[in-house]
């Protein structure tokens, strides 16, 4: 069976990942899969950074120039085009992996969050209520955006955690199956066989403000004995921006107990991982938190923020079991704290969810994905 898979754009993220492992799940299945995307994928980028990856038998890119600015209406240019698409190239079944900012009709919908519930967030539309101009330009897509909202209704929705679906519930009244995001669990396992382990904190993300990393610094303030590390990637100029704006924040205080880090190569970044003891989550309300599970796989115990998907759905909300939570950064501190000190509770803790992880395995999702798509072709 000829199948599309929706994506708008391919690069490293954990949007990306669930669109590749869905390409590679259909392939190992015998399907055909047509690529939609709203950019060409630069292949050679993406796996120098993922490595090895299946690739799908062909790719239709919708924008042939990727014109800048207007970003937010390229997606409704998307649904526009996607039906046409489906019957020029006699594609049999649709599958969005990003329906959360793609509005087209699919037979499956993956939704990472529901976005549009985000814009009752006034913090978050800062930009939007500086002038007239961005006041209509936001208000537009708003009253667009809720038109099409009715898509989510037009095949199977999938999430990503239970904390998402929640979310979800509240503005579709649909069923909603979670399929938590493939996460490479045996890959960062490597790193467990370092038994010479750093009273170390990693971080780890992309250099974004919504990433919070400014609570790790007032953390490591805390505890100026043990060495941080915030390991981030970036994603334009707003990546860059922030990054500056932490090391200013890191020279203004003085803090020589932080390293802000980048470019990090995947060996490199299991070598840190492998000297390392606690990984330290700070971004408030996350959706998921894949890099959470690869911190646990590498043999780090987490310490989230007490809410969204790294809680509720990686943790179970099991205070101690699996990691542990906090709510203010004094929190945080004693936590870190009292596992430093107790270094038999980190490693029964560490050792417990070596095993644990492997129910976010790569495999796992392949497996779940295709028995809820078999039940649909």
């Amino acid at each position: 069976m000829k199948v599309g898979v929706i994506s708008g754009s391919v690069e490293a993220g954990g949007a990306q990942r669930v669109c590749l492992k869905i390409i590679e799940a259909l392939k190992e299945a015998n399907h055909q899969v047509a690529l939609i995307t709203l950019t060409k994928t630069d292949w050679p980028k993406v796996e120098k950074t993922l490595g090895k990856i299946t690739k799908p038998d062909e790719e239709i890119v919708l924008l042939k120039r990727n014109f800048s600015g207007f970003d937010v209406y390229k997606p409704l240019l998307a649904a526009v085009m996607v039906p046409y698409i489906k019957r020029k190239f006699n594609i049999k079944m649709l599958i969005n992996s990003q329906a959360d900012t793609l509005p087209i009709n699919s037979d499956i919908l993956y939704v990472h969050y529901p976005t549009f519930s985000e814009f009752e967030k006034v913090d978050i539309n800062k930009k939007y209520s500086r002038s007239i101009f961005w006041r209509v330009y936001i208000s537009l897509f708003k009253l667009l955006h809720y038109f099409f909202a009715n898509y989510l209704k037009s095949g199977i929705l999938v999430t990503n955690s239970n904390y998402s679906k929640k979310a979800i519930r509240k503005y579709v009244d649909s069923s909603c199956f979670v399929i938590y995001p493939p996460v490479e669990v045996n890959a960062f396992a490597k790193a467990t066989f370092n038994s010479e382990r750093q009273n170390k904190v990693v971080s780890c993300g992309r250099y974004s403000p919504e990433k919070n990393y400014e609570n790790v610094i007032e953390v490591a303030k805390g505890l100026k004995d043990v060495d941080f590390a915030v390991v981030g990637s970036f994603s334009g100029k707003k990546s860059l921006n922030y990054y500056k704006k932490l090391c200013s924040t890191l020279s203004a205080q003085k803090l020589v107990n932080v390293d802000l880090l980048k470019a990090v190569e995947f060996n490199d970044l299991l070598q840190l991982y492998g000297k390392s003891k606690i990984y330290l989550h700070s971004m408030k309300d996350e959706h998921f938190g894949i890099v959470v599970v690869e911190a646990m796989a590498a043999g780090l115990v987490p310490v989230v923020f007490q809410g969204g998907g790294p809680w509720e759905d990686i943790l179970k909300a099991k205070q101690g079991h699996y990691g542990f939570s906090y709510k203010t950064s004094a929190e945080a501190i004693s936590i870190i704290e009292m596992l430093l000190a107790n270094e038999n509770l980190r490693r029964e803790i560490a050792e417990r969810n070596i095993s644990y992880t492997k129910e976010f395995s790569d495999d796992v999702f392949k497996e779940k994905f295709i028995k809820l798509f078999d039940k649909l072709a």
